[in-house]
């Protein structure tokens, strides 16, 4: 035990005196290494703490000793902080504090990665560039494990038996898929790369192809074709996964994206009709294709469902009773293991809005809601405002990824930024798009000072 604590200790301080010394990039390309991996460095009580969550609290914590500017004025800034607030409010009556104390860390540590990427390219355009492609390069590999596990499902099986799988997962998810707790990607119709669940794992691919696809923004030549091909792969291997929810979402949402971008122009009057023919043939035609493509589509879907429906009795029933402040945080395991004899599987909520509400009552929701509304407002506005143009462009994709982890987190157990390994994918997408729009509106005095 000595050991152990004076090799933390150790560790801790070189990290601390690498961090001190590094600068923002650096900082924010080393959390970006460590994003995908997720090695473990534990335990915290009885739950291990991923380096990446260690690194970037430790960071976080450089920015406020160096008293860097905080934008309290910018408001993706304020609900991001309202959320932690919420959910920090929440540990009084929780059940289980550690849990959410854990929460709290993660929604800060998405907070100060949006102001660690948006410094970045801030100081000098482009330099997100750097951090943005070490996470996508992770999303690559992982896109190849999907395709290589979903046709060799004993390579997978291998995979999770070995020891990189309890590094790259965790020990503790690890002992408890291997003890009554198995994951989704045991089915052989699905696989999940570096996830043991392969609805999380199509999301995170969801989210690398939007970013490939905003990264490709303005782009020429060798480095285009890069992006387009990345995002490519990582969009064909949502399908690999197997996930029913991501192959909807890979069909819709570039169309989705690319209506915006249309029905943001002012002469898009005349296309209002088309595009709600359009969304009819689609309403018509899409279960077809889907059933072609995901043979037995429509069939899990509604097993699914089914399976999630009382999960969701569950919680209509417990909302009745705990309105206002929820069950508070580890209060939903707890609670619906009581009714596991009525068939209730003692399963996470599998609704951003529900498990927000279970863990920080009607404050929590309110503070996610508004988040949620906020950044698609925000990302909506810049595209329609400067239609036309790369930061429109930029925002659009952008916008595709916000609704991709969205409409994901109504049906599956993901917050609202994502999960941890796309956290900071999210994140820099937000600072891309807004230090894209600042260089905008500062190019355009000297646009029109300039002589003819």
């Amino acid at each position: 035990m000595i050991l152990e604590l004076g090799l933390a200790a150790a560790g801790a301080f070189t990290g601390l005196l690498f961090c001190v010394t590094a600068s923002d990039r650096t900082r924010l390309s080393v959390a970006a290494f460590l994003a995908v991996p997720q090695l473990f460095v534990g335990p915290l009580g009885k739950l291990s703490l991923p380096l990446s969550q260690c690194w970037v609290i430790l960071i976080a914590v450089c920015w406020l000793l160096e008293r860097k500017e905080l934008p309290v004025r910018d408001p993706v800034f304020r609900v991001v902080l309202l959320l932690a607030l919420a959910e920090g409010l929440a540990i009084a009556w929780s059940p289980v504090p550690m849990y959410g104390i854990l929460e709290v860390a993660r929604v800060v540590s998405f907070l100060f990665l949006i102001l660690y990427a948006t410094r970045v390219e801030r100081s000098r355009p482009g330099a997100l560039t750097g951090p943005f492609t070490i996470v996508l390069l992770w999303a690559l590999l992982n896109a190849v494990l999907v395709w290589t596990f979903r046709l060799l499902p004993a390579v997978e099986s291998t995979f999770l038996h070995s020891p990189l799988a309890t590094l790259v997962v965790g020990p503790d998810a690890i002992t408890a898929f291997f003890n009554g707790s198995a994951n989704n990607v045991t089915d052989p119709d699905k696989a999940g790369g570096f996830f043991i669940n392969a609805n999380v794992s199509s999301m995170f691919l969801g989210v690398a192809t939007f970013s490939f696809l905003a990264l490709g923004v303005g782009q020429r030549g060798l480095r285009r074709r890069f992006y387009a091909a990345g995002a490519l792969v990582c969009w064909s291997a949502t399908f690999a996964t197997g996930s029913k929810t991501a192959a909807a979402l890979a069909l819709l949402l570039p169309v989705g994206v690319r209506g915006v971008q249309v029905l943001g122009r002012p002469n898009a009057k005349w296309f209002l009709p088309q595009a709600a023919g359009a969304i009819g043939l689609g309403a018509w035609v899409l279960p077809g294709i889907l059933e072609k493509f995901v043979p037995g589509y429509a069939e899990a879907s509604t097993e699914s469902l089914e399976s999630r429906q009382p999960m969701w009795d569950f919680a209509l029933q417990m909302f009745r009773e705990h309105l206002v402040l929820g069950l508070g945080h580890g209060g939903w395991d707890l609670t619906i293991a009581q009714f596991a004899s009525l068939g209730i599987t003692t399963l996470p909520p599998h609704n951003l809005f529900i498990a927000a509400w279970s863990a920080a009552g009607l404050p929590g929701v309110a503070a996610l809601l508004a988040m949620a509304v906020t950044i698609l407002v925000v990302l909506t506005r810049t595209v329609v405002v400067t239609v036309g143009t790369p930061v429109a462009r930029t925002a659009a994709f952008a916008l595709g990824a916000w609704w991709w982890v969205l409409i994901h987190g109504m049906g599956d157990n993901t917050a609202i930024y994502g999960e941890s390994k796309s956290m900071i994918l999210l994140a820099m997408l937000l600072a891309l798009v807004a230090t894209r729009v600042q260089a905008a509106r500062a190019a355009e005095p000297q646009e029109a000072t300039c002589p003819a």
